[in-house]
C-alpha cells in the first residue's frame, strides 16, 4: 500500500514537474508583458495629460498678465492688448473680458455682451474652466474656456486632441461630465470613459486601457492599446520564458525520475526493509548423522512480503554485498536469533547456530564487538555461535586471518562454507584458522550419480580428516546421500531430507521432536 501510494505520488510529481514550469513560464511571461505594456501605455497617457496641462498653464499665464493692465477695461488699448495675446498665442482663439457674467469685449472687438454659462469647474481662487463654450465664428465646434479674474481665453478643442501612437489611441476627458475635450469619433470612447470613471488599468474586450489623473485640473488622459499589439509584445518573453520553463521542467522530471529510480531500486528497498525490521530469520536444522538428533541450525535471512519472499536468499545476499549492507544484515540476523531462541541456547549448551559472515563483516573490524554486545550477560556461550564464511569472502577480505584468529580465541568456531567450489581452497586451509568444512550441495548431489564430480566427496573428507577438521554437509535430500556421508566421516548434515528452513516457532517444535 505504501509503495503504491508513493508510486502515485511520484507519478503526480512527475506530471507537475513537466507541466508546472511550462505553465509558470506562460503565466509569468504574460504577467511581465502586461506589466511592461501597462507601464508604456501609462507613460503615453501621462504625456497626453502633461500636454493638456501645459496648454492650460500657458493660457492662465497669459491671463495673469492682464490682471495688472493699466488701461480701462474695453478701452481701445485694452482691446489691442487682447488681440496681441490672441495673435501671439497659437492655441488661443479669443481673449475676452467678462463683466457680470457677460463678455463685454474681446480680441475680436466690441461684443454684443454674450452671456457665459456657469463655469464647469472653479478652484475657488479665481480660476475657472468651461469645457464647451460656443465661439462667435464657429458654432459647430465648441471651445474650451479658461478664466482667471475678469478675463477668459477660448482655446480650440483640437489642441487637447491626443495623437495616436501606432495602434495606441489616446483621449483627454473632463471629470465633470466624462466627455472628451476634443471631438473623438472613436468606437472605443465608451470603454475609455468607463476606464476614466473607474480610474484603473484593465483589459476589456480586445484592448488594454490605462488612465492618468491630473492632480490640479479636472481632466484625465486615457490610453487604449489593441490586444494584437499586446500579443506581439508578448512573443519575445513568451519564447524566452517557455524555453526556460522547458529547461526547468526537464531538470525537474530528471530529478523525479532519478529519485524514483533510487527509491525503488532493490538496494534502497533493502535498506528500508532493514530499517523497518522487515527481514526475518529462518532456521535450517542441522542433524547429527550418528544418532539423527538436531544439534543446531544455520541462520538464514528471509525478506517476506505477505508470506511470499521478495527475492531468493542467494539474490538477497548478492544484493546486500553489492549494496554494502551485509554488516547491517549480519547484525540484524544475530540479534533476531538471540531474541527468538536465546532461551533455548541458554538451556541447551550443546545447541549451536551458525551465522553467515560477509567480507565487509571481516573488514570493518568491529565484528568482535558486535558479537560481544549481543552475547555478554545473557548466558549464551561463544562456542554456541559458529561463524560461516565462503572462499570468495576470504579472498575479498585481506585481513581475514587476523580477524578469524581473534574470533576463535574468543571461543567461536569458524566454518569454511561451500568448500571445493573455489579455486584456492587448499591454500586457505593452510593460511586460515578454521574448525570445519561445509561440503557444498553441488558435490553432495553427485553422490550415487555417474558424474565427473562424484569422486570429490571422498577427497574432501580425506583432506578434512588429515587436517583434523570437522565436516558439515548441506543439501542432503536422500537417505543414500546421508548413509554415504556418514561412512565418509561427516558428522553434521542439513537438507530437505530432514527439514526445510523454518521460523522460530517451527524450529522449537522440530527441536522438541528431534532434539
Amino acid at each position: 500500500m505504501r509503495r503504491r501510494a508513493l508510486t502515485t505520488l511520484l507519478t503526480v510529481a512527475a506530471l507537475l514537474a513537466g507541466l508546472l514550469p511550462v505553465a509558470a513560464a506562460l503565466y509569468f511571461s504574460w504577467a511581465y508583458t502586461l506589466r511592461v505594456e501597462t507601464q508604456h501605455l501609462d507613460a503615453l497617457a501621462q504625456q497626453a495629460l502633461a500636454r493638456a496641462e501645459q496648454v492650460f498653464d500657458d493660457a492662465q499665464s497669459e491671463l495673469g498678465g492682464l490682471q495688472s493692465f493699466p488701461q480701462p477695461a474695453c478701452s481701445p488699448a485694452h482691446v489691442e492688448r487682447l488681440r496681441q495675446i490672441a495673435y501671439c498665442t497659437p492655441f488661443v482663439r479669443e481673449i475676452a473680458y467678462v463683466e457680470n457674467g457677460q463678455i463685454a469685449c474681446s480680441s475680436m472687438g466690441s461684443d454684443a455682451h454674450r452671456v457665459l454659462p456657469a463655469a464647469d469647474w472653479s478652484d475657488g481662487k479665481g480660476r475657472q474652466i468651461w469645457f464647451r463654450v460656443t465661439h462667435t465664428l464657429d458654432d459647430a465646434r465648441p471651445s474650451v474656456a479658461i478664466g482667471r479674474g475678469s478675463h477668459i481665453a477660448l482655446i480650440h478643442a483640437s489642441h487637447f486632441q491626443a495623437r495616436a501612437v501606432g495602434d495606441t489611441q489616446l483621449a483627454v476627458l473632463s471629470t465633470t461630465d466624462w466627455l472628451p475635450l476634443a471631438h473623438l469619433d472613436q468606437p472605443l470612447l465608451p470603454s475609455m470613459i468607463d476606464t476614466a470613471v473607474t480610474g484603473r488599468e484593465r483589459i476589456q474586450g480586445d484592448r488594454l486601457y490605462a488612465v492618468a489623473q491630473s492632480a490640479q485640473l479636472p481632466i484625465v488622459a486615457v490610453g487604449a492599446q489593441s490586444r494584437a499589439q499586446l500579443m506581439a509584445a508578448w512573443t519575445e518573453p513568451l519564447v524566452m520564458m517557455t524555453l526556460l520553463g522547458v529547461l526547468v521542467s526537464t531538470m525537474l522530471m530528471w530529478a523525479v525520475r532519478r529519485f524514483a529510480r533510487q527509491y525503488f531500486s532493490p538496494a534502497t528497498a533493502l535498506l528500508s526493509a532493514i530499517r523497518r525490521g522487515e527481514l526475518r530469520v529462518a532456521y535450517h536444522p542441522q542433524i547429527r548423522l550418528s544418532d539423527g538428533r538436531c544439534v543446531g541450525a544455520e541462520l538464514l535471512v528471509r525478506w517476506p512480503d505477505q508470506n511470499e519472499p521478495v527475492m531468493s536468499t542467494d539474490d538477497l545476499v548478492h544484493l546486500a554485498e553489492h549494496s554494502g549492507f551485509e554488516h547491517e544484515i549480519t547484525a540484524r540476523v544475530l540479534r533476531t536469533a538471540i531474541s527468538e531462541i536465546g532461551d533455548l541456547l541458554q538451556r541447551r549448551p550443546e545447541l549451536t547456530v551458525s551465522l553467515n559472515l560477509a567480507s565487509h563483516d571481516l573488514e570493518r573490524g568491529d565484528l568482535t564487538e558486535l558479537l560481544a554486545d549481543a552475547l555478554d550477560g545473557n548466558g549464551i556461550r561463544r562456542s554456541q555461535i559458529e561463524l560461516e564464511l565462503t572462499e570468495r569472502n576470504l579472498i575479498q577480505a585481506g585481513s581475514a586471518g587476523e580477524v578469524l584468529a581473534r574470533l576463535r580465541e574468543a571461543g567461536h568456531k569458524v566454518l569454511l562454507d561451500d568448500f571445493g567450489t573455489g579455486y584456492s581452497s587448499l591454500s586457505y586451509l593452510h593460511d586460515l584458522p578454521v574448525d570445519a568444512l561445509k561440503i557444498d550441495r553441488a558435490f553432495v548431489g553427485t553422490i550415487g550419480a555417474e558424474t565427473p564430480h562424484a569422486p570429490l566427496v571422498p577427497h574432501i573428507a580425506e583432506i578434512a580428516r588429515t587436517r583434523g577438521l570437522h565436516m558439515v554437509a548441506e543439501g542432503v535430500e536422500t537417505e543414500q546421500q546421508a548413509d554415504y556421508l556418514r561412512e565418509q566421516g561427516v558428522e553434521i548434515a542439513q537438507g530437505y531430507l530432514y527439514a526445510r528452513p523454518m521460523d522460530a516457532s517451527e524450529f522449537r517444535h522440530f527441536l522438541a521432536t528431534r532434539g
